[in-house]
This record gives C-alpha cells, sequence and structure tokens, in this order.
C-alpha cells in the first residue's frame, strides 16, 4: 500500500498585496513551516512516509512541485491555506489532478477555519480540516488508507467534504489540551540552511512553539483558540537539547505570547541554567506581562532578542484596538531590556481605527525615541473576522464584505480584489507614503547606524547588516 504522504507550503505567485514586496520578504529571512513539520513528524511516527516542500524559500515552482509528485508519487498531498495565498493553493490542488485524479488532496490553515463550508466546494479539493490537525489529519489518512467510506470519516472532528454532492463539516474543532503530547518536529526533514533571520546572530535560527491560544481581545487580530496552553519545561527543554544536537546555536519562539505566565518564563530560564544550556534565544513578549525579575533571569540565561507587539505610541489609540498596555508601561519595559543589554524590536501599526495623521506621526516619533533597537512598521490589514473588520462592516466603511465574497469565489475574483484600508480619517495615499518614510527615519539615523556597528560580533551578523541596510533604502510597501 502507498503510504507516501506530501506536504506543500505552496508558491507565492498570486498571493494578496497588503504590505510587504516579496523582494524584502526574502531579504530579511524565513522561519520554517512549523504546523507542516507537527503534521509530518506525527505522521512518520505512525510509520508514513513523509516528505515538505517548502516552497518560498526552496524556490519552486509549479514546475519542481511537479516533478516531485511524479518522482514520490503521494498518497495524499496536505496543503496550508491563508486566505491571501488560495490562488496558489488553488492551483497546485489543481496540478496534483492533472497528474494524477487519485491523489487526494487536503487542505487546513487560517483560510479553512474562517471559511470552511467555501473551502469544501473549491474544485480538485477532496477534504479541509479545521483546527489543531496533528493527529485528525493522521485519523483521515488513516481512514483513507483503510477504505472507510463517508460515514465512518465524518465522525472525525474538524473535518470537512462532499458527501453525497452536498456539503458535510464536523464542526466539532479540535484543540490539544495536553500540547506535550505532541512530538518535538523533525528538522531533518527540510534543509536547515534555508532558514535564517536578518536579526539573528548566527547563521541557522531554528523556531520553537511553546505555547498555543490567545485570550486577549486586540481588534486587528483573529485567534482561533481563546484558551492559552503551554508546554512545560521540560518538554521545551528536551527540544532545545535536540536542536543543540543538530548544530543550531540560536533559537526563536515563535509563540504570539511566550511570556504571557512569568514564572514560567523564569522557571524556563532558572531551568537553562541549571541545565549548563548555551544557546542563543529570542522570543515575542508583550509588554504588560513583563517584570524586571523576568528580564533580569532571561539576561542569566543568555537571551539575545526580545519582540513586543507595540503597534502605537498614542493613549487613546491603545485603547481604541484593546491592546491593554499603555506608553508609560512600554517605556518601562524598553528601558528595562536596553540597561540589561537585551536587543529589542517594536511592532508598529498605521492606519488604525480614529487615528488622524498627527496620531500616526505621534506613534512614529515615538518609535524613534524610546530607545529601541529595531522597528517594524506595517498598515493595518483589516482581515476577515477580526473585529476591526467587522466593525469597519457595520459602519460601512467597507463596500461590502469583500473577504467573504473572495472566499467564495477567489478564481473570478482574484485579479480584481483589492484590500480596503480604514481611511475613515486618513488616506490611503498618506497611510503608504508614510510607512515607506518610517522605516528609512528609524534605520538611517546616525544613532542607530552606530549602536549596530557597536552590536556586530561577526561576518555574518556584518553580511546581515548589509542586507538590511539595503532592504531598508528599496523597500516599497504594495497598494
Amino acid at each position: 500500500m502507498n503510504n507516501k504522504i506530501l506536504l506543500i507550503n505552496p508558491p507565492q505567485k498570486n498571493v494578496v498585496a497588503a504590505g510587504i514586496e516579496d523582494d524584502f520578504i526574502d531579504i530579511i529571512g524565513y522561519y520554517p513551516p512549523l504546523g507542516l513539520m507537527y503534521l509530518a513528524t506525527v505522521l512518520k511516527n505512525n510509520a508514513y512516509e513523509v516528505k515538505i516542500l517548502d516552497c518560498v524559500p526552496m524556490k519552486y515552482d509549479f514546475e519542481e512541485i511537479k516533478s516531485e509528485i511524479l518522482l514520490f508519487n503521494p498518497f495524499a498531498v496536505g496543503i496550508t491555506t491563508f486566505t491571501t495565498s488560495i490562488i496558489d493553493v488553488l492551483d497546485t490542488a489543481k496540478l496534483v489532478k492533472e497528474l494524477n485524479t487519485e491523489i487526494y488532496v487536503i487542505i487546513g490553515g487560517h483560510h479553512t477555519f474562517l471559511y470552511p463550508k467555501q473551502s469544501i466546494k473549491y474544485p480538485n479539493i477532496d477534504f479541509i480540516l479545521n483546527g489543531e490537525a496533528e493527529f485528525t489529519f493522521l485519523e483521515l489518512i488513516d481512514g483513507l488508507q483503510n477504505n472507510k467510506n463517508d460515514e465512518e470519516l465524518s465522525k472525525i472532528q474538524g473535518i470537512g467534504f462532499l458527501k453525497n454532492n452536498e456539503i458535510f463539516y464536523n464542526s466539532n474543532i479540535p484543540f490539544i489540551q495536553n500540547l506535550d503530547i505532541l512530538p518535538i518536529p523533525d528538522r531533518t526533514l527540510l534543509p536547515m540552511d534555508l532558514y535564517k533571520s536578518i536579526v539573528g546572530r548566527n547563521k541557522m535560527v531554528a523556531t520553537v512553539m511553546s505555547s498555543r491560544g490567545c485570550p486577549f481581545k486586540c481588534t486587528y487580530c483573529y485567534c482561533p483558540s481563546k484558551q492559552y496552553r503551554s508546554r512545560s519545561t521540560k518538554n521545551i527543554i528536551e527540544e532545545i537539547k535536540y536542536l543543540l544536537d543538530l548544530g543550531y546555536k540560536e533559537i526563536f519562539f515563535f509563540d504570539d505570547l511566550f511570556a504571557l505566565q512569568p514564572k514560567k518564563v523564569i522557571d524556563f530560564a532558572k531551568a537553562l541554567q541549571d541545565e549548563k544550556i548555551k544557546i542563543d534565544w529570542s522570543f515575542r513578549g508583550r509588554i504588560n506581562t513583563i517584570t524586571e525579575e523576568l528580564i533580569k533571569e532571561v539576561k542569566a540565561a543568555n537571551i539575545h532578542r526580545i519582540q513586543f507587539g507595540i503597534e502605537s505610541g498614542v493613549e487613546k489609540t491603545l485603547k481604541r484596538i484593546k491592546k491593554g498596555i499603555t506608553t508609560e508601561q512600554i517605556k518601562k519595559v524598553i528601558k528595562w531590556c536596553k540597561k540589561a543589554k537585551i536587543t529589542t524590536i517594536g511592532n508598529f501599526m498605521i492606519g488604525l481605527p480614529d487615528e488622524t495623521e498627527e496620531d500616526i506621526l505621534e506613534t512614529l516619533r515615538f518609535s524613534r525615541k524610546i530607545g529601541l533597537n529595531y522597528a517594524q512598521y506595517s498598515v493595518l490589514v483589516p482581515y476577515p473576522f477580526t473585529e476591526a473588520y467587522l466593525e469597519g462592516l457595520e459602519k460601512g466603511l467597507f463596500s461590502k464584505d469583500y473577504w467573504l465574497e473572495f472566499a467564495e469565489n477567489p478564481i473570478e475574483i482574484y485579479e480584481n480584489f483589492k484590500v480596503e484600508y480604514w481611511t475613515e480619517i486618513v488616506s490611503e495615499q498618506f497611510l503608504f507614503k508614510t510607512i515607506k518614510q518610517s522605516f528609512k527615519r528609524f534605520y538611517l539615523r546616525p544613532i542607530t547606524v552606530i549602536n549596530k556597528l557597536k552590536e556586530i560580533r561577526s561576518l555574518q551578523e556584518f553580511m546581515y547588516a548589509v542586507k538590511g541596510a539595503f532592504s531598508v533604502l528599496k523597500f516599497n510597501p504594495k497598494i
């Protein structure tokens, strides 16, 4: 029996324009597709032969995918699916079926969670999966291998397909309560040297996910699970030792909320010290969960960098987007990090509800004066089902529910599809002109250049700094 499963993160040839040029992404680096790696490892541990194609960093086009499919001859193909890249997903599915109609095509990801019934109807798609699908996907593959009928397959949680030409969707979405039961992702399934970060210290950077879910209510974000779940410190340490054995010298915790529980972070930092583990590491932090004790402990455990979602430097805007932080908290936390010599990155967003031009300019001034080492800027994209998008629809700010319309018929709509921004007060032209200037004004300041040169400790970091400088000079946001 054919036990080969191919997992694909598709090429990005027809992605919805929403902010940053592809060549800019190519310069700042790529992170490995952890979701696919988890799926692949579960399958591999259950005697399946698995291959992953991460097409963007691998520079794979559809011709390369075709060659891989013909050579590998998979039983099933799983494809990562986001709303912005749905055309490339459907083109990949079409290619699979043109080569062999017997290959099952299964899609899952953020898009299928948001639009399950629309996704089920797409051409060349056999099944959709929702939720945290590591074990659901295995259950489906096992069922197909054992020739289970539609009635039997329909009992699998979070699954959707056409059943007797009618849409069937099991809306019981699986979310894994004990994350320690997940296997450590097998990093040998992808070329490790593909993945790097322009703000990293080492040639290879591994991403680690220590938690899932988010209980906060930021209006620009939509999280499938509001229940926060975290792996045990012992389990995380086990993964880090595995990564050290593979030759990694740096890890980045990719969680949205790595530091939700300060005590847990402190315990983790102490465990690194007790185990005498020497590795550069970094995480995404939330301003209002960071304590001075936490900063001291993570510094002692060799932390390199913390990335903060700050979004705005204007008090009323922070309240408007339900961020749950204040400008004073932001300044205090960045000051702690600077004192401890921890590199900081601040993420900022403009085009937020009720922002004036002056509010936006104040946010950019704020970003330059609080002592950050790096800043990232973006224009708010009102993504589907976020509070910002739903409010914009209710107020008539957006012409229609254009994300739903796109999800229902992406192939026909794509050519004329355009993201609508929050332009109740400021113009789209102002937003994109300003975002383009923001990078130059932050990174081309003498103080930034001098501080960066002081930080450089290897040829690798110097080369990344040079690439970063060129990326800033050529940065061109999409409108």
